[in-house]
């Protein structure tokens, strides 16, 4: 080093390349968005490119926004809490960085399809009587786009649209009401209501609804029977069991009678199951079950026979009592 150069210091500048983003602006949702009435909505505006930008927002043919605004540093939303018919519309977000303008737009369908389809029943299902079923989608728009049926398990028995009824813009509820005549097949069935809101053009889910029910079908007490453990013909001194079996909806209420001599039903019990323990000769004769509910009534007979001495017995009768337990016996054999 020179002596020139003592005390002198040397000073390099490098220069690096930088880029300066270019003012944006962007909308979020990115695409047209469906919006169900009564929920919530939140419209983003953002930029990029500018440090303090300013918004507006304003809709189709400058009609009310029908929403709030909150602007805060590069960002801008637009709420709409809730979403109403006024929502339905095109909406413009504009952002202004010095003298620059930018503006991005989006529309927002609005649409209305909250719940299941509800299924009533005019009255209680009797096997063989008539009662509507109706199908109910309620608060549902466009209500003209809406399709609607009713199945038994899978079977369609009815179906109705509605393009034909004229466009307002409310949501409504709509029915579907058939007449039906249940009968034993349908006994545990499953009654189904199908609700579509087809529009394709709108993106949301769910576009099908459905409600299941199962039927539940009144009918008298059938196929009654009897079984007697350990048979219908017993010892004098043993034990007998008589087990009666009726089906029905609701369940049969079940009674037990025995014919006597004088053709008066004796009332023997409310069980089921009617069991003697030590049979004795009097025991033997008709025994009567009955299956009885408020939709009808079924009865089912059993001659209980006793194998034994029936001396004493016969000496305690009158002719009128014998002749009637000879004519028994002749039946029997």
């Amino acid at each position: 080093m020179d002596r020139q150069s003592r005390g002198k210091s040397i000073c390099v500048c490098i220069f690096l390349p930088f880029s300066v983003k270019a003012f944006e602006i962007e909308i979020t949702p990115e695409y047209n968005v469906a919006a169900q009435i009564g929920d919530t909505l939140e419209l983003t505006c953002s930029t990029i490119g500018c440090e303090s930008p300013s918004f507006s927002w304003r809709s189709q043919l400058d009609k009310p926004l029908d929403g709030s605004v909150n602007s805060k540093e590069s960002r801008s939303i637009l709420s709409m809490d809730p979403v109403g018919f006024g929502n339905d519309n095109e909406y413009l977000c504009s952002a202004f960085c010095d003298h620059v303008k930018k503006e991005k737009s989006i529309k927002v369908d609005v649409y209305s399809f909250p719940s299941d389809p509800v299924i009533e029943i005019s009255t209680p299902l009797n096997v063989g009587e008539k009662a509507n079923i109706t199908c109910m989608v309620p608060k549902v728009y466009p209500f003209e786009r809406l399709k609607m049926q009713l199945e038994k398990d899978g079977s369609v028995l009815g179906m109705k649209e509605f393009y034909h009824e004229e466009h307002t813009k409310t949501t409504e509820t709509k029915c579907l009401t058939l007449t039906f005549i249940p009968t034993f097949e349908d006994i545990g069935k499953a009654i189904t209501c199908v609700a579509e809101l087809l529009i394709d053009e709108m993106e949301f889910e769910p576009k099908k609804r459905q409600t299941s029910q199962r039927l539940s079908v009144n009918y008298g007490p059938r196929n009654t029977t009897v079984s007697v453990t350990p048979s219908t013909t017993v010892k004098e001194g043993g034990a007998v069991t008589m087990t009666c079996t009726s089906y029905g909806n609701p369940a049969p209420k079940m009674f037990w009678t025995k014919h006597l001599i004088s053709g008066v039903s004796q009332f023997l019990s409310e069980n089921a199951t009617l069991t003697i323990n030590s049979v004795k000769a009097e025991d033997l004769g008709l025994y009567e079950c009955e299956g009885v509910n408020q939709f009808g009534r079924e009865k089912k007979t059993v001659d209980l026979i006793v194998q034994g001495q029936v001396t004493n017995l016969l000496h305690s009768m009158t002719l009128y009592d014998m002749q009637y337990y000879m004519t028994f016996f002749v039946t029997l054999s």
